[in-house]
């Protein structure tokens, strides 16, 4: 049996040339787009988040300024990522639970991931005796106020 073996060029066609065995320019193209916009909306995002917090990616708060520090901050900040603008739920569960715990109760799964059943929080879930809030090591105002803006949620 003789003739062309299928899939081989017929006789007297044109080799492939390397632009058919390459990306085309257009999708060269389509794809630093894309990347482009997926930068451009990854920034906005972050930007938001900042936003959300009150700060321009600073101190949310400062113990050195004997001030009270603002709850709904130090939430956005350092928990509304996970757990949702409202403590709704998101990729972490919803807080509204944590509300009713006590103060000692709160701070310990805060500092280091264990509810008051002693049950471990997640892997994900920051243990922020380690990890601190907004670059420190968070002071009791700070988990206060956090644990007092959370029982201001619906």
């Amino acid at each position: 049996m003789s003739g062309p073996h299928p899939g081989s060029p017929q006789p007297g066609s044109p080799r492939p040339g390397p632009e058919d065995r390459w990306f085309t320019r257009r999708q060269v193209t389509a794809l630093v787009s894309v990347l482009a916009l997926a930068a451009a909306l990854g920034t906005a995002a972050y930007q938001a988040g900042e936003r959300l917090a009150g700060t321009g990616g600073g101190a949310v708060v400062t113990a050195a300024t004997g001030t009270v520090p603002d709850g709904g901050a130090l939430y956005a900040a350092s928990c509304a990522g996970c757990h949702g603008a409202d403590a709704g739920g998101a990729l972490g569960p919803a807080l509204r639970a944590s509300a009713a715990w006590s103060g000692a109760d709160f701070t310990r799964a805060v500092l280091e991931g264990r509810t008051p059943d002693g049950r471990t929080l997640g892997a994900v879930m920051p243990r922020f005796a380690a990890a601190g809030l907004d670059g420190a090591p968070p002071t009791q105002a700070q988990l206060d106020a956090l644990h007092a803006y959370l029982k201001t949620l619906p």
